[in-house]
Order: C-alpha cells, then structure tokens, then sequence
C-alpha cells in the first residue's frame, strides 16, 4: 500500500504542509519536528533514497482562480473578475519572487475532493485563493488536510481561516451615503451573486445606510447578477420594471454599470439627470463611460501583496492564527453622480 504525506503526518502527529517542508529540505523547521518526520517516514517504508540525493528544493505557491462550467441552460452566477484577480496575483507574484518561491496560476472549480491533490503534491507550499467565490468545503478540506492557505478577495464565514479583503461593507456605505447626499432618496443596487461573502457584505452595508438616513426599502429594491456588462443590461431593466421612481443604482461591479447605462438610456431616462449610477472596484473603464462613472475604489494589488505576505510568515513561523485583514476604500467621483444639488434630512 502506497504511504503518503498524509500518512506519515498523522505518525509524526504534524501537518501534512511541514511533512512536505521536511521532506523538501525546506528550512524553518526544529530540529525536533525534521526528527519526527523522518523517523515517521522511515517506519513506515517511505521511499527517502532519491529524497537524500543533493539537489534545491523548489517551494512552489498555488495562485487558485475559480471557475465552474455551467450548461447553457443555466445562468452563470459564478464569474470570473479577472482584473481582480490579475491585480491579486501581481501583487503576490512580487513578494513570492523576493522570497525565492515560485508561483503558478491554475484555475479551479474547488470541488472538495480536490484539497486532497494539494496536500499530498511535495512542491505545493501553499496557495493562495483568489477571487470573491471561494467554495465553504474546500476550503474546510484544506484545513483538515493541513495545507497552508490564504483567501484573497473574500471571507469564508464561518470558518476561521486566512483572509484579506476589501471593505466593501464601509464601501457600500461611502457610496450610498454620497447619492444621498446629492439627493438621492429612491435608490437601488444590483449586487454579486447572492452566494459570494463580497455580495453579503455590500448588501448589509446597503441596508445599513438606508436606515440611518431613514430612507424607505423594499425587497424589490435589490437584485442580483454576474459581473458582466449583460447581466447589469438584464437585471437594471427588471428593477426598472418593478421599482417606482428611480433616482439611483449601485452596481456591485463597474462591469455591471457598463450594462446598466445602456438598459437606463434605452427606457428613457438620462445619467445623472434622472438617474446617477455608480460602480464598485474603480476599474479603468469607469474613466470612460459617458458620464464617467463614480466608483468604489480599493488596491486590488495589495490584496495579493498582503496575502502573500501572511502565506510566507505562515510557511516560515507557523503560529497557528487566522488573521481577518480589511483594506480600505474611498470612493472616487466623477459625473455619473452629477446633477442634483445637496439634500440630505
């Protein structure tokens, strides 16, 4: 029977990531735990040979991008932002780099069945997981499985693991308290997929800012859509449709926005006279739509910094926490959000 990392983990009463680390010459661990795990490896007919042969060992980090293949007949909920994500990934790359650790970007749908790959593969010494949709199982796997991990872009609640995100709650507060401020009192939001933390996050933030200014809300104030120009096309037509007076819209994602101004003008209303609209991620479309577009904005690349950062210190001095970092957001404004003079009760 074929002896595996995880094998001689549970021996040597470590995680498989410090098995691998041992096994690898990485440095960074005692004395005592290499003793163990050789031992361990030994007893139970591990082959060391070829592992005792000179050579540099290769730490290798996983940036892991989601992606799901959906039928056609279902609608993808479950994109991909990938300027979010290359942002992330640059950033982590840098640090990586300086580190002496290599990286590689491979995309995934995080079945939970697939954590399994990670732990057990020699040059994997952690990964990084990018994007807002991060799977609640796979995630739970790769902890039991020992594997060192940061989130980047999310929150898994309610596990507590490595994560570094936006704040994207005090972020829909800036912005929804800004259209108030321009006079905005009927205003509505379509948000991510109701399934991703960013989403949640934003909606609360939301609801939240409605109520401090004591501004009316419904259910059909909200409604939810992939990040893509299209789906805020579709969705910004429905909550035309099921709304009454309009004054505003936050879309989750600048994409959406995108869509969103073409469905706004193609009813009949004008942006901002009628209708202000922004965005959320400051991408660098949003300098030019017509009227530019007032977004949320937030270091997209320090996420990936940061994280990678809290990785090399989990792979280097394990200390067994989980670190919870927000960064933070400003909102940048420009025409979209025009045309009304300050009223706020």
């Amino acid at each position: 029977m074929r002896v595996t990392l995880r094998d001689i983990a549970r021996r040597a009463c470590v995680s498989t990531s410090t098995v691998s680390r041992v096994l690898n010459g990485y440095p960074y661990v005692s004395e005592a735990t290499r003793a163990a795990v050789w031992q361990a490896a030994q007893d139970l007919g591990y082959p060391l040979n070829a592992l005792r042969r000179p050579r540099r060992a290769t730490r290798t980090v996983l940036l892991l991008t989601y992606y799901r293949v959906v039928p056609h007949d279902e609608p993808d909920m479950y994109p991909v932002s990938g300027h979010l994500e290359r942002m992330i990934s640059s950033g982590a790359q840098s640090v990586f780099e300086s580190h002496g650790i290599a990286t590689r970007i491979q995309r995934t749908d995080m079945q939970a069945k697939e954590a399994r790959q990670y732990a057990d593969d020699p040059a994997v010494t952690g990964l990084i997981l990018m994007g807002g949709i991060v799977d609640r199982d796979f995630v739970q796997n790769l902890q039991a499985l020992g594997v060192s991990f940061v989130v980047a872009g999310a929150h898994v609640q309610p596990l507590r693991v490595d994560c570094v995100m936006a704040d994207v709650f005090r972020g829909m507060e800036q912005v929804v308290t800004h259209l108030i401020e321009r006079g905005r009192k009927r205003i509505g939001l379509v948000n991510g997929p109701p399934t991703t933390t960013t989403s949640e996050e934003k909606y609360k933030g939301f609801r939240l800012t409605l109520c401090e200014h004591r501004l009316p809300f419904s259910p059909e104030q909200v409604v939810s859509a992939d990040f893509k120009p299209e789906a805020g096309y579709e969705q910004t037509l429905r909550l035309l449709a099921q709304v009454q007076d309009l004054d505003a819209i936050v879309y989750a994602h600048d994409a959406m926005a995108l869509g969103g101004l073409c469905a706004i003008r193609e009813s009949g209303y004008r942006v901002p006279a009628d209708i202000a609209i922004t965005g959320f991620h400051n991408e660098e479309i949003a300098r030019f739509t017509d009227p530019p577009l007032t977004s949320v904005h937030f270091d997209a690349r320090m996420l990936g910094v940061i994280a990678a950062r809290r990785l090399c210190m989990m792979i280097e001095e394990p200390d067994g926490e989980n670190w919870h970092i927000l960064l933070p957001t400003s909102l940048v404004v420009r025409g979209s959000t025009e045309g009304r003079s300050l009223s706020v009760e």
